[in-house]
């Protein structure tokens, strides 16, 4: 008996065998490790969508500045206005027609277009600037 206990007193010094009640402490450690982890990243989430919020917040209180901008480029709705012009004046002689025809609107948008009666969109600015391109003319 004395031999089988200097034999197990041996086993536990070397790290051969484990005393019962390490593995329910190592998984308590994990526990609570995973615990720790899982508090952080929910805080960290939190601060995130709370500074996005805010950002949110600031850009609405900023007013109108950004509500006319029509494309990527900062173009707001008098440019994209005098783009639209530009483009029936120097390549479809004046025509709201013509510049209707090739933008794919009907004549009454493009005159409401360039009156400010109709908020232009993105998609109209991006065809007249690619027409321009294959014609060679210059908008600005």
């Amino acid at each position: 008996m004395t031999e089988e206990n200097e034999i197990k007193a041996n086993e536990l010094k070397d790290g051969t065998l484990r005393s019962p009640g390490s593995s329910s402490r190592a998984k308590l450690g994990f526990t609570v490790a995973g615990l720790g982890l899982g508090g952080m990243l929910v805080y960290l989430l939190s601060q995130r969508a709370r500074s996005a919020k805010r950002g949110a917040i600031e850009r609405q209180s900023k007013g109108s500045t950004t509500d006319n901008v029509v494309d990527d480029r900062g173009t707001d709705q008098e440019d994209a206005a005098a783009i639209l012009r530009n483009l029936r004046d120097r390549a479809f002689d004046a025509s709201d027609e013509k510049l209707a025809l090739a933008l794919g609107r009907t004549p009454e948008e493009i005159r409401a277009f360039s009156s400010g009666q109709e908020v232009i969109d993105d998609d109209v600015i991006m065809k007249a600037r690619g027409i321009a391109i294959n014609r060679a003319i210059r908008l600005d």
